[in-house]
């Protein structure tokens, strides 16, 4: 998922991402702070015996970002999906979360080299520019809401990657299924979080205007994401989210295949995870 960090023009799409951050990795090896990135003092707030599992560690913000640190810190997002992976799965390598300060064209991403998911702490930044231009009455919890879903997104292509998970379909559909996977397992606040991510994926895709999808990106636009993820809402619960049908994002002829597509996205990830799974499934604290 593409966001421009930092305080410059923002490249208006999520849906365009490298799997890859090269620079980063190559500060990295140097151990350098290259041009003030936090240099190499990482902390591991919740590191794991034999190295097994999921950690999560921070470095140092570089000036401007001390606040989205502080956001991450305060709401423990990344503690979080790393605790709710943990319990749930039994994982024989680590994936690491990684909160930094990136450069001004780095988005969060999963570097298969390191095993590492890099939380940019200026997409955080963006994500609440974001609701706050939208006048959004909840502009922290909504923010943390998309900070989880890209955690969960990233974490999945770990997943795949790290225990050599075999799939159907596009990896980054078969993420975003993900997310919506172990969000609507969390209850209301999961529930909450995709409605997030998907009402951002739509600001996106306003903001993109028509004819700006890339026809050769491996990701879906950012419009159909939006949709999907309603469509995983409202058929994990068609009662209760029926308001989610407006024949607008989500239109009553794709709604009659919702529950069907959640059953299947369940099944999915269900049947890839159960050599792993500690059959404990429920919210974090459950």
């Amino acid at each position: 998922m593409l966001h421009h960090a930092g305080p410059g023009p923002r490249t208006p799409s999520r849906a365009r991402h490298a799997r890859i951050l090269p620079a980063a990795l190559a500060c990295a090896l140097m151990a350098t702070a290259c041009g003030g990135r936090g240099g190499d003092r990482t902390r591991d707030d919740d590191a794991r015996p034999g190295g097994a599992g999921v950690t999560v560690s921070y470095r140092e913000a570089d000036q401007g970002d001390e606040a989205h640190l502080g956001f991450l810190r305060q709401r423990r997002l990344p503690e979080q999906v790393a605790d709710d992976l943990n319990r749930t799965l039994r994982l024989p390598r680590r994936i690491g979360i990684t909160g930094r300060s990136c450069d001004e064209d780095d988005v969060p991403d999963y570097d298969p080299e390191t095993g590492r998911v890099t939380l940019c702490y200026g997409y955080v930044g963006e994500v609440r520019a974001m609701f706050r231009e939208a006048r959004d009455p909840d502009v922290a919890g909504r923010t943390a809401g998309v900070i989880t879903e890209t955690l969960y997104h990233e974490v999945a292509h770990a997943l795949i990657d790290r225990l050599d998970l075999r799939f159907t379909g596009h990896e980054e559909d078969v993420a975003d299924q993900f997310a919506a996977y172990r969000l609507l397992a969390r209850g209301a606040a999961g529930r909450a979080a995709l409605r997030a991510a998907a009402d951002n994926y739509a600001q996106y895709a306003a903001d993109s205007g028509p004819g700006s999808d890339d026809p050769s990106d491996e990701h879906a636009p950012d419009a159909v994401r939006s949709a999907n993820y309603l469509c995983y809402l409202y058929g994990s619960a068609p009662e209760r989210e029926r308001k989610l049908v407006d024949g607008k994002r989500l239109g009553k002829e794709r709604a009659e295949q919702c529950e069907d597509e959640y059953r299947a996205l369940r099944r999915g990830w269900d049947g890839l995870l159960t050599p792993y799974a500690t059959g404990r499934t429920g919210p974090p604290g459950g």
